[in-house]
């Protein structure tokens, strides 16, 4: 079968492998459409803490399960299903505790794990779902990045009413943006240097977007928000968006740090301290999450139509990527139909 590597840093390969068997308590699906995640292309440049080359990539993936293996009675092949990719013990204090998104041991499909940018791949089939009857499957393959949305803004708890800064207007900013309404903020605003996610931002319910690379944007924001942020949400986490979300935050406001940082970012703890900021990483999702999330995209809240910029055939991953990277692109599937 065909299965994409990026074997080096700006390099992917379509290579010819074995097709895999799935062992005990696992499944193996044929890839209908994978996502390309912005941590796809934080490895691809090599900056991803997290992961090493040569890997393959896909964890948001909706696809048909082709072959079960021992002990796997509750899918059938045939079955549509989209992927939880968090693979984890189920034993430590935080799977126990049912935070298994920070699982001792975690690791990731399309990250530490083979990934399903593929004909085929496999993965245990308790981390499948399946797709409801309803739902297209470039609605499904968004399943796994609005799950991150929907974790983030259960993090920052209520927020019905409350006042809302999103940094970053690509996909898990824009499904931020769309859970934090659902969530009952009162108002929300974007900052987005590309125009036409700001433009997708304010379809999908932003009451305002500005460009950060045209001055200072904080004064901006506050003075639609009516004041400070209660929460902000750094999709971007770089040292300039963790700058500008500490002074839309301030006084008693709390950060979101959704985006994967590239390194060491500072903080002005000085000003964390004395004006009450609380500061907190979303890493993935859970069960709950994923649930919810399904419910907002069958709901049509985060339209494929409004997200999904491009479609390319497995054989053309190299020039998804490319187009993945470019800067008027949201979100950029590979698929097999």
């Amino acid at each position: 079968m065909r299965q994409v590597v990026v074997s080096s840093p700006g390099v992917v390969e379509v290579r010819e492998v074995p097709l895999p068997e799935p062992g005990k308590s696992e499944v193996r699906v044929r890839s209908r459409l994978v996502g390309i995640c912005g941590s796809d292309l934080h490895g691809l440049s090599g900056t991803h803490p997290f992961i090493a080359f040569p890997y393959v990539p896909g964890h948001e993936v909706v696809g048909t399960v082709d072959e079960v293996g021992a002990g796997v009675d509750d899918l059938k092949p045939g079955t549509r299903v989209l992927l939880e990719p968090n693979i984890v013990c189920g034993s430590c204090a935080y799977c126990v505790s049912g935070r298994y998104n920070l699982c001792e041991n975690l690791a990731v499909v399309g990250g530490q794990i083979t990934g399903a940018m593929a004909d085929a791949f496999v993965a245990p089939a308790s981390r499948f779902h399946a797709v409801p009857d309803t739902m297209s499957d470039a609605d499904a393959a968004l399943v796994e990045p609005m799950s991150t949305a929907v974790h983030a803004t259960r993090l920052a708890g209520d927020l019905e009413g409350r006042a809302v800064a999103v940094l970053g207007g690509g996909t898990i900013g824009l499904l931020v943006l769309v859970a934090a309404i659902s969530a009952g903020a009162k108002v929300v605003a974007v900052s987005e240097p590309v125009a036409s996610k700001r433009d997708r931002a304010l379809r999908l319910g932003a009451q305002f977007c500005c460009d950060p690379r045209q001055g200072d944007v904080v004064p901006g924001i506050r003075a639609v928000l009516g004041g400070h942020a209660d929460v902000v949400f750094d999709c971007v986490a770089n040292q300039e968006s963790i700058d500008q979300a500490v002074r839309l935050a301030e006084k008693g406001g709390r950060v979101v740090v959704v985006g994967v940082a590239s390194g060491n970012v500072a903080v002005p703890l000085h000003i964390i301290q004395d004006r009450e900021i609380r500061i907190e990483g979303s890493a993935m999702y859970v069960r709950a999450d994923v649930l919810k999330a399904i419910d907002l995209i069958s709901d049509n809240r985060a339209p494929a139509n409004e997200l999904v910029t491009a479609t390319l055939p497995l054989a053309e991953a190299p020039r998804a990527f490319a187009l993945a990277k470019a800067g008027d692109s949201v979100k950029v599937y590979v698929g097999n139909v």
